[in-house]
């Protein structure tokens, strides 16, 4: 019996320690990585969809020694026509000056001849974060200040 229980709980051990691996978080990305899209309109007026243009941001608190100087967020470069009818590639650098933290596609604006439409992520369209990881840090120095008589 005793056997059996042991034989039960190596099983057991090994099974959880498997699904733990299977949900790995993807690995980070760090400044100079591209991040890629491929946003795709459906319905009435898809094609009537000229360009987009695409924004990342920050989710989560901008961390005390990146907040001089570091940027939380960025986007594309320029209007971004389709790579195929209704379907769009955006590619964003992540720029050497953005902190460190979880970042997600926050907004996406489609460009018609009537003007935008702009879609938001967690109402329009969902997308899991993005966790960037900067290296470069910059803490303010202190000040002291006295008067000269």
């Amino acid at each position: 019996m005793a056997n059996r229980v042991l034989k039960f709980l190596i099983l057991s051990l090994l099974s959880f320690a498997f699904a733990q691996a299977q949900e790995a978080k993807p690995l980070a990305r760090h400044p100079g990585d591209v991040i890629k899209y491929e946003i795709k309109f459906d319905g009435p007026n898809a094609d009537k969809i000229k360009t987009v243009n695409a924004s990342i941001g920050l989710t989560t608190p901008q961390a005390k020694d990146q907040i001089v100087g570091f940027s939380t967020g960025f986007g594309t470069p320029r209007p971004v026509a389709p790579s195929s009818p209704n379907t769009f590639v955006v590619e964003m650098t992540i720029p050497s000056t953005v902190a460190t933290g979880d970042y997600v596609l926050a907004n996406i604006s489609a460009n018609v001849d009537q003007g935008s439409i702009d879609y938001n992520n967690g109402q329009d369209f969902k997308v899991p974060p993005i966790r960037i990881e900067n290296s470069k840090t910059f803490v303010s120095p202190s000040v002291s200040v006295k008067p000269i008589p």
